[in-house]
């Protein structure tokens, strides 16, 4: 009996894991998406090419981010993410249905880690190996930078993402599956 419960709740988590993911991004056509959008787009990042079009329950207000869950239809969406490439460079543009571009994000991969970074994490996860290191920079629509970076950890066939800020200040670490 207890096995079946144990089983009955690790397939709710599942589910509800796979229904958050679903909760915050709906994939959309160009033509689904405001024309305000698609235009400062192409005015913000000339010479990238578009990736996805997603639409997010979300609503930026004064900084602070709500999630609206009574989204009916793509015409109820407020708030769009643009994924683009351009020479190997690849970035995620946030906009409100205005145009009006509230962030944006730089992934960069497997960069050299600044000093405090690495001995933050070397020092918090002794006798783990660094498999794979990538940098992820905020750049938030005020104009002020903040830069992240999320390292994947690997120790006798385990893994874990840890992610710290450019201080070296551990933010949060998860076990990768």
């Amino acid at each position: 009996m207890k096995t079946v419960i144990l089983s009955a709740i690790l397939m709710g988590l599942a589910f509800q894991s796979n229904a958050q993911d679903l909760l915050f991004r709906a994939r959309l056509e160009v033509e689904e998406v405001p024309e305000l959008v698609v235009t400062a787009v192409e005015e913000d990042f000339p010479g990238f090419s578009i990736v996805e079009y997603n639409a997010l329950p979300v609503e930026y207000v004064e900084g602070d981010v709500y999630i609206n869950p009574n989204i009916d239809s793509n015409a109820d969406y407020d708030t769009f993410q643009i994924i683009m490439k351009e020479k190997g460079k690849e970035l995620t543009a946030t906009y409100d249905r205005d145009g009006n571009l509230l962030k944006t994000t730089e992934h960069f991969k497997n960069v050299a880690l600044p000093y405090a970074v690495s001995r933050s994490i070397a020092k918090e996860y002794p006798n783990w190996k660094f498999e794979k290191d990538s940098y992820d920079m905020v750049q938030l629509g005020n104009g002020k930078a903040k830069k992240r970076y999320r390292v994947i950890l690997e120790n006798h066939g385990k893994k874990i993402h840890v992610h710290t800020n450019a201080k070296g200040k551990i933010l949060n670490h998860h076990k990768k599956a």
